[in-house]
């Protein structure tokens, strides 16, 4: 019989069926192309984010991989990052909740929050990979029985104020480079323009008067303002 090279990697994939899983990460990967697979409907670009999820009662044997062995096994789900009403997140937070985001909830919601947050989750076979299909709320007794999370919890945001090249620099070769053709990546590192200070566009010299409130307009302090709660 002749040897045959393998064509991928082989995964060890949990069945098909009903799980307790817990999110364990969130990464944005940026706006990204697509290709229509229908002749009649042209390619798009949507802000891509993919949750990633441990199954902590189900473990890997290690058929394939020994060190796997004895960890839960991970699934993931990519979609669009929209939390428009119809939208694919927008039912999958449904089904997580167990109830709508209401309209002022959806334009203020945290995802870092679904970080360590326990779901059921539906999962379909789909050729050599395992999908998930539906999400669903678990009931508090249940998720209070979940073991503690054991992946290594991951949160990475292309918003210039949450950025952290550390987690950026720890992904593979093939997202990294995904995530770096995004115009939210590249907008990142592009060079800043210098501000320059407007032109007054007097034609006559300001009083004493005038100079003395100018000075103590700067000088004084903007008042404080408090953090909003987030949630």
């Amino acid at each position: 019989m002749a040897l045959l090279a393998p064509t991928g990697a082989q995964f060890e994939n949990p069945e098909p069926g009903s799980y307790v899983a817990r999110c364990y990460g969130f990464i944005d990967l940026g706006t990204q192309p697509h290709k229509s697979t229908h002749a009649s409907k042209e390619d798009w670009v949507q802000r891509d984010v993919r949750f990633l999820f441990e199954l902590p009662f189900n473990l890997m044997t290690g058929r394939f991989n020994k060190e796997n062995e004895g960890k839960p096994f991970v699934v993931s789900i990519t979609t669009k990052f929209s939390l428009a009403p119809g939208a694919k997140f927008f039912k999958m937070i449904t089904g997580w909740r167990g109830k709508a985001l209401t309209p002022d909830e959806a334009k203020t919601f945290p995802v870092r929050k679904m970080i360590g947050s326990t779901v059921r989750l539906s999962l379909i076979e789909n050729g050599e990979y395992t999908n998930i299909d539906s999400f669903s709320k678990i009931a508090a007794n249940e998720a209070a029985s979940v073991p503690p999370m054991i992946s290594t919890p991951i949160y990475f945001s292309l918003d210039p104020d949450e950025f952290k090249q550390e987690i950026f620099d720890g992904f593979s070769d093939k997202n990294k480079a995904k995530i770096s053709s995004s115009p939210e990546y590249i907008e990142l590192f592009a060079p800043k323009k210098p501000v320059s200070a407007p032109s007054v566009g007097r034609s006559a010299p300001i009083s004493e008067d005038e100079a003395a409130n100018l000075v103590s307009r700067k000088t004084a302090k903007e008042p404080a303002v408090e953090d909003e709660d987030p949630f």
